[in-house]
């Protein structure tokens, strides 16, 4: 009698419980980008439970596997979906978010960076940085290099010029000799005007560039400066001189996939008519040596900038900038209106506050202390500028920019 009471307990614990979703990653393991979307994609499952998951450990141009249209399982977050798996997918009616960004929307519901504000991000930094004259260096046909020079043109309209495009295949140096490749990018580098502003498709694509720049004798970043995108560290890192990255939200892409896979896999009738792109915001660019330069003659402004830029958060004040920059009040203030369109004291501000949202978002430090490592003598003081400037307190900007 006690065993078939255990046996019929056993029995309505295994019918209460849930299933598990079985769910595929078709992501690539090879690549940092990869990585962090799957990154993103453990830290939903570590928050909402989880499934039981197979990744297919892959390259980034490795094609679909030819099983997945026969795999019987609930879910799929695919980034390397075509037009045909698209379509294929769609007859099959199982949960798929695409992830794909070589083709762009294929009707399957859709995240992926936002390759215009990338291109834009990139493009404002040299801006930032007294450049006019432009150039892109991209890939002639994956829909995210596309997405990434019309950023580049909207970031320069009204401000500066787009002197010159370059783009070649983007597996020409797999398939063909890679020197050949470098001599054409080499041929382009020397038609450019100088000083300028170089915005790499992607860190490959500006390591590239530098390595052009190396074999021309080229000064980087003085005559010409370079801005990648991805920060794969190590490739930046291996750059001569070190490259300078956009750093996209990979992660966030991973996390929001999960959370639009979760509800479609459960029926939700809002994500299933979900017909449009999410775009995910780049998060900032990294910068190296390889843009660490300012093309404006005025040493008075390249001396104080440079200076605070690097020690604005070492508590300095107005003062402390004009001893280094050897100048009156007056010229550095008239130089630094010209330039950046507002005062000295603005300036350090915005540098701190830069820092203080960085903290907010990597890391669990309390506000007094990322008000001191900030330069921010008193945290009320942080906290009221922060408020003004942002329009939210720092702790509702950092609820917001969790994933």
């Amino acid at each position: 009698m006690a065993s078939l009471v255990m046996a019929r307990a056993v029995g309505k614990i295994a019918m209460t419980m849930k299933k598990r979703a079985s769910v595929t990653l078709i992501v690539e393991t090879s690549g940092v980008y990869g990585r962090q979307i799957l990154h993103g994609v453990s830290r939903y499952l570590n928050t909402h439970g989880g499934w039981s998951v197979f990744v297919d450990e892959r390259e980034g141009m490795a094609p679909p596997p030819k099983w997945l249209l026969d795999w019987n399982g609930d879910g799929i977050i695919c980034r390397s979906t075509t037009p045909s798996l698209a379509h294929a997918l769609k007859k099959r009616r199982i949960a798929v978010v695409d992830l794909n960004e070589r083709y762009g929307y294929l009707g399957l519901p859709y995240i992926a960076s936002d390759m215009p504000a990338i291109g834009r991000m990139a493009t404002e930094h040299l801006l930032e940085r007294g450049f006019k004259n432009i150039a892109y260096a991209g890939f002639s046909e994956p829909q995210w290099s596309k997405g990434r020079l019309k950023g580049v043109q909207e970031a320069l309209h009204g401000r500066g010029q787009l002197c010159s495009v370059f783009e070649s295949p983007t597996n020409v140096y797999r398939t063909k000799n890679w020197l050949d490749e470098r001599n054409r990018i080499c041929e382009w580098v020397q038609t450019l005007p100088r000083p300028i502003g170089i915005v790499a498709c992607n860190d490959r694509r500006g390591q590239h560039v530098l390595e052009a720049c190396r074999m021309l004798g080229v000064s980087v970043p003085d005559e010409i400066s370079v801005v990648g995108v991805d920060n794969t560290e190590t490739l930046c890192e291996l750059c001569s001189p070190p490259l300078s990255s956009v750093m996209p939200d990979a992660e966030r892409i991973g996390f929001e996939a999960a959370t639009l896979l979760a509800r479609l896999m459960e029926g939700d009738s809002k994500a299933e008519a979900q017909t449009e792109r999410i775009s995910i915001a780049p998060r900032e660019v990294v910068a190296r040596q390889s843009s660490e330069v300012w093309a404006i003659d005025d040493p008075v402004f390249s001396r104080a900038i440079r200076f605070i830029r690097e020690h604005a958060c070492d508590r300095i004040t107005v003062d402390d900038v004009l001893a280094h920059a050897r100048t009156s009040r007056s010229t550095l203030e008239r130089s630094i209106r010209h330039h950046l369109g507002h005062s000295p004291q603005t300036e350090i501000r915005i540098i701190r506050l830069k820092r203080v949202k960085q903290l907010l978002e990597e890391t669990s430090f309390s506000l007094p202390r990322i008000a001191e490592i900030a330069g921010f003598e008193h945290p009320e003081y942080m906290m009221a500028q922060f408020k003004r400037l942002v329009g939210q307190t720092p702790s509702q900007w950092r609820e917001s920019h969790l994933p």
